[in-house]
């Protein structure tokens, strides 16, 4: 499958990311939604340093999916037969986000 190239914005920095068609609204929500988290993180507490608050984002974050990994939560596929939604997809688009970011 052919990947488009986006740029996402987290805490003040650009990202350039390659994903597949379908999930370049879910990656440009899940930045948005993360950085709108940093911001709330920053404004509760007297914490300033941008790894402290990356870090308590992603604890965050992980006790969430695996609160869902628990629950064996998945969206249901539509009447089309589309593949569902499942921890393991976030999971690879999460490594490949890794991956990206190593280069």
């Amino acid at each position: 499958m052919s990947k488009e190239t986006i740029e996402v914005n987290i805490a003040g920095r650009s990202y350039p990311l390659s994903v597949l068609p379908e999930e370049v609204e879910g990656v440009k929500n899940a930045a948005f939604a993360i950085d709108e988290r940093l911001t709330e993180l920053k404004s509760q507490f007297a914490v300033q340093d941008r790894i402290d608050l990356f870090a308590m984002t992603a604890l965050q974050l992980s006790i969430r999916v695996k609160q869902l990994e628990n629950s064996k939560a998945k969206i249901a596929s539509d009447e089309n037969g589309e593949e569902e939604f499942t921890v393991e997809l976030v999971d690879d688009l999460i490594q490949r986000m890794t991956s990206a970011m190593e280069k």
